[in-house]
Parts: structure tokens; C-alpha cells; sequence
């Protein structure tokens, strides 16, 4: 027997080897590409919801939120993004996550325009239900710390209409962000949850 294993010592170790380096592979491709990476850190914040109670970013710790940024007489973007959020608040309701782990976080542009009042008529217009989403509005001084936590970039014309950045943030339970989406019709809502159920799961 052992002078059979001295015979073949080079085709078990060899076995061995790529066994190790297939199984290695298949971690990588399976488990740890599902692992999403820390792109950048969210900036602390703390605003209003539309019903005047203050929210800070860090008294949701723990929980996976989604932010995003919009402002109510936005003629676009905005408003299909905020079409798709529904989607994906919907989605989370159902998988029985929304508020007790996760949350949306949708910050204005325009909190000149954008008061408590004008965003309770937005969203109820809308049919956009507060469970698990929050609305949310600042200063202009603390709207603009926001902004530039996040590098987005927005900027009144003049005319009420902003040129603003289309783009959302996945922010684990630790403030780190996690994944960029572009906002719009073209979001790809499965993949929002998705990666919300897989930081759930981090």
C-alpha cells in the first residue's frame, strides 16, 4: 500500500491542488462575489420628514436604507424613480423586511419649495404610503452638506428646475455605501432588492 501511494504521491498531490483551487473558484464565483464591496462612507445627517420629526441617518443604524434625492416639480427623473421606489418598497413590504430592517430615505432638492405640506400632497397624490419611506427635507445649509456627503451635485436654473446627478445609494447598517444605482425608468428594481436581501444576510 505504501509503496503503491509512493507511486502515485504526485497524482494526489496534484488531485488535491485542483480540487483546492476548482473549490476556491467556486467560492469566489458563488459566495464571495455576492459579498458588495464599501465604495465610499455616507455622510451623518440629520433633517425633517415631512411631518416635522427630526431623522437622523444614525438612529436607523443596523438597518440596510436606500437613499435617494428628488424634489417635487421635477418634470422626469424624479418622478419615475420615485414610480420604481414604489416597486421596491412594495417588494421589501412583502418579504416582511420594510421598516423593521430596512428602509427608503428620499431627500429634496428644493426644501424651499419642498415643505412638510407640499411633500404630504406629493405623496399622497401619488398613492405612496410612509410605511418604511421616508420623505425628508433640510435647511439649504444642511441640504447642501448632504449633497456634498454624497457627491451629487444640484443646482437651481432659476427657473424651479434644478440640473441635479441621477443617482441612489445602498447604505448598510454601518453608513457605508455599498452600491450606486442611476435613477430612473431604466432602474433595475430586482437588483436593488436583491442587493438589500444581500446585505440583510452580511
Amino acid at each position: 500500500m505504501a509503496s503503491v501511494l509512493k507511486r502515485y504521491w504526485f497524482v494526489v498531490v496534484a488531485g488535491v491542488l485542483i480540487a483546492a483551487v476548482l473549490l476556491t473558484i467556486v467560492y469566489q464565483l458563488w459566495w464571495g462575489a455576492s459579498k458588495l464591496p464599501t465604495l465610499d462612507r455616507a455622510p451623518s445627517f440629520t433633517m425633517s420628514d415631512m411631518y416635522g420629526k427630526p431623522v437622523a441617518l444614525r438612529d436607523s443604524d443596523g438597518k440596510v436604507r436606500l437613499v435617494s434625492f428628488h424634489y417635487t416639480h421635477c418634470p422626469d427623473v424624479c418622478q419615475a424613480t420615485n414610480f420604481n421606489l414604489i416597486r421596491v418598497q412594495q417588494k421589501l413590504k412583502e418579504q416582511g423586511v420594510l421598516g423593521s430592517q430596512a428602509l427608503l430615505m428620499t431627500i429634496t432638492f428644493d426644501p424651499k419649495r419642498d415643505t412638510g405640506q407640499v411633500l404630504q400632497q406629493y405623496t399622497a397624490a401619488r398613492g405612496i404610503k410612509p410605511d418604511g419611506w421616508m420623505f425628508l427635507r433640510g435647511t439649504p445649509e444642511e441640504t447642501k452638506q448632504v449633497l456634498e456627503g454624497f457627491k451629487v451635485f444640484a443646482e437651481d436654473q432659476g427657473n424651479g428646475i434644478f440640473m441635479h446627478s441621477n443617482e441612489l445609494f445602498l447604505v448598510d447598517g454601518n453608513q457605508n455605501i455599498r452600491a450606486i444605482y442611476k435613477m430612473g425608468s431604466g432602474m433595475n428594481n430586482e437588483q436593488i432588492v436583491d442587493d438589500i436581501n444581500n446585505l440583510l444576510d452580511d
